[in-house]
């Protein structure tokens, strides 16, 4: 257990594992990990091999120890710092918003948490409009 760990004051869990979707890794995925108990999240970037390490703040790895709430994605903004070409997103949906997330537990020493994601819509379902009637006349 890293306790008081470069001044952070959390207790924290080494976090390593791999990411892959229809059995291949995904590289350049953002994993995040947001403590449900409250506190400071701790994310990681897939290399080309699919596995990522969870950094807690600058220079210290892991995560909060407990129960967290998991988010994959792939999309990077072009206006990050430093800019970057913009990339889509490729991680199913499921994994990034809704009360379908992921859960895990970190728990003290050295944790390996693999995602082994399945495939999925990537975009929400379109939106239909309301108060809008096609083929009629006058007024509604």
């Amino acid at each position: 257990m890293l306790s008081g760990c470069g001044g952070s004051g959390a207790n924290l869990g080494k976090v390593t594992g791999k990411v892959t979707l229809a059995g291949q890794p995904v590289p350049e995925a953002l994993v995040m990990f947001s403590p449900v108990s409250g506190g400071s999240p701790s994310a990681g970037r897939t290399g080309a091999d699919g596995t990522y390490t969870l950094v807690y703040a600058r220079g210290i790895n892991g995560a909060i120890i407990g129960e967290h709430t998991v988010t994959i994605s792939t999309f990077k903004d072009a206006l990050e710092d430093p800019p970057t070409p913009e990339v889509k997103e490729t991680v199913p949906l499921k994994y990034r918003e809704g009360d379908s997330l992921p859960k895990v537990t970190v728990k003290s020493g050295s944790n390996n948490l693999d995602f082994t994601l399945e495939a999925g819509p990537i975009e929400p379902p379109p939106v239909a409009k309301k108060g809008k009637k096609t083929g009629t006349t006058g007024c509604f």
